[in-house]
């Protein structure tokens, strides 16, 4: 058996008998009438409830999609405030290795002031030992031709006794001795 449609409804025709229509056909189109409402009603019913079902569906996937979208926003929030973060430690990082810089120079400029105070200080030293050693020999230099000069001729100076007449005086020899030690 087909369907029933509306147009079959409207359409139906009954064969007529003395009395009115054959009641059986009448009453086999109502039964079968009613089978075909009774499935079209559940069918509706089920329609109704799988859309319901739908509906919550949409409705559990679109806050879904609301909370989704609010942790793509944190996420984006938070990961600028991390960026932003990084930028300002390694600004902070850069600001101590500069200020570490400047301070480890600073330290080195005092260094070298110091080194250059006490090199001017043992260049001093050196050229006042100089002058007070050549002093010193001049003295002893001149000791030795006043002694020279007091003792008798007889006693010929031992450094031109060995070395012959063209040998340098003594405060010669110490002068060009202190020069060799203790550089010009």
């Amino acid at each position: 058996m087909s369907r029933l449609t509306p147009i079959d409804i409207q359409h139906a025709e009954f064969t007529r008998r003395a009395g009115g229509y054959d009641r059986r056909e009448v009453k086999a189109f109502l039964e079968r009438l009613a089978l075909e409402v009774e499935e079209s009603l559940k069918a509706a019913q089920s329609m109704r409830r799988r859309l319901g079902e739908a509906e919550d569906e949409i409705e559990r996937l679109r806050t879904a999609e609301a909370e989704l979208q609010q942790v793509v926003l944190a996420a984006e929030r938070i990961a600028a405030d991390l960026k932003e973060n990084a930028k300002r430690e390694a600004q902070l990082i850069v600001e101590d290795a500069e200020r570490m810089r400047q301070a480890r120079f600073s330290d080195i400029e005092a260094s070298l002031l110091r080194a250059r105070g006490e090199l001017e200080r043992v260049t001093q030293q050196r050229r006042l030992f100089k002058e007070q050693f050549r002093g010193l020999l001049a003295a002893y230099s001149a000791a030795l031709a006043a002694d020279d000069a007091q003792a008798p001729a007889t006693d010929a100076p031992l450094s031109s006794a060995l070395l012959g007449d063209d040998a340098p005086n003594a405060a010669t020899l110490a002068a060009t001795l202190l020069d060799d030690t203790v550089g010009s």
